[in-house]
């Protein structure tokens, strides 16, 4: 039994820390108005005027393919009365305001005014929507509004160097969903998603019988933008290999990884399950999440439709348990206890790293 009086034990954070409004009014101005931030796959968005819309933080965007190949985010709103300017995702070669047909080209630039006339002192030419920083690392897209940050690919370099066999970046992208809802704190989820300490107890219906808690593997720890360990399976669930370039080490392991500060992956040999988070209130979150595959699998598979399907289906299953022990933390810590719980001494190190990542960035000035 743990010693309640053990100095060096890890603690959980206070239970506020997932239901007060104000902290997270303060991880909005702090975390995601200052840094980087996971927002899709770049493969979402294959051909020229593919967008997605997100929010950075509690501010709309909108992530655009250019005709050049390039990706470029702005903000989402129109420059005459502020109206959001597009919803969830699609294509368009031009943007166009819904409410007085302000029109974009998908580079931002204010290329008509309705009733021009109207306008004669503006010079609507020179006009165009607010860019935001937008940087692809790793087959992620990454938004700020801050230019002056290093690049994320600079941030993740020792994590590319981990991860250069599997070649992430080159995973097709199959699957994405814009929207998937859970009733909890975005850092419940986030910690929820990078312990391996809950996968046999709680995924009893997906991947805890063949990535069992006891065979989960620490990874390197103290890294500054991000973290892994490995989640392995056990021998007679070894998935078939078909990128010749994996270790023997890395058949087994199933990687899972922390994207700081909203990022989140878990990388099989053959696919990847990859979540972006958008903070909506103290005890709601966005999870924007795909599947990504790898062209090695894709090829060397009899049926990968098939393969892609059956992957779908137990992630599906995988999110609805995570929702529900998500949804079970938040509902615990509405008690508002001031005693701090306690994490297991490696399993959730990742847990106390992320929040002294947090932490940093919200006592900044």
């Amino acid at each position: 039994m743990l010693d309640r009086q053990t100095t060096h034990a890890l603690r959980a954070e206070p239970q506020e820390s997932y239901t007060d409004p104000a902290l997270l009014e303060r991880e909005q101005t702090h975390v995601f108005d200052r840094d980087w931030v996971m927002v899709t796959r770049a493969g979402a968005l294959p051909n020229p005027g593919d967008y997605v819309t997100a929010k950075l933080g509690r501010r709309p965007i909108v992530v655009i393919r250019q005709e050049d190949g390039s990706i470029r985010a702005f903000a989402n709103y129109c420059l005459h009365r502020y109206a959001k300017l597009l919803d969830g995702s699609g294509n368009k070669k031009r943007i166009v305001c819904p409410y007085h047909a302000w029109t974009y080209t998908m580079a931002g630039e204010l290329m008509g005014v309705a009733d021009r006339e109207g306008f004669c002192a503006l010079k609507t030419r020179e006009m165009g929507l607010e860019e935001l920083a937008c940087e692809v690392a790793l087959g992620f897209v990454f938004v700020s509004r801050r230019f002056d940050l290093p690049a994320p690919g600079a941030r993740l370099g020792e994590l590319a160097a981990l991860l250069a066999n599997h070649r992430i970046e080159d995973y097709e992208d199959r699957i994405v969903v814009d929207e998937e809802i859970w009733e909890g704190n975005w850092k419940a989820l986030f910690e929820n998603f990078i312990e391996s300490y809950h996968v046999t107890y709680s995924h009893k219906g997906s991947i805890g019988p063949t990535n069992p808690t006891k065979l989960a593997e620490k990874g390197p720890t103290g890294h500054d933008f991000f973290s892994l360990h490995h989640n392995s399976y056990r021998p007679e669930d070894y998935p078939p290999i078909h990128n010749a370039a994996l270790t023997a080490d890395q058949r087994r392991q199933f990687h899972v990884i922390a994207l700081y500060p909203n990022g989140l992956a878990a990388v099989d040999p053959n696919f990847m399950w990859w979540i972006a988070l958008e903070p909506m209130a103290p005890g709601r979150t966005n999870a924007r999440w795909g599947l990504s595959f790898s062209p090695h699998a894709m090829a060397g598979m009899e049926d990968p439709e098939a393969y892609v399907e059956a992957i779908r289906q137990t992630i599906v299953v995988a999110t609805a348990e995570d929702k529900e022990m998500v949804g079970r933390v938040q509902e615990g810590a509405a008690f508002g206890s001031s005693e701090r719980g306690y994490l297991h001494d490696w399993m959730e190190v990742y847990l106390a790293e992320f929040r002294q990542y947090i932490d940093g960035l919200c006592a900044a000035d």
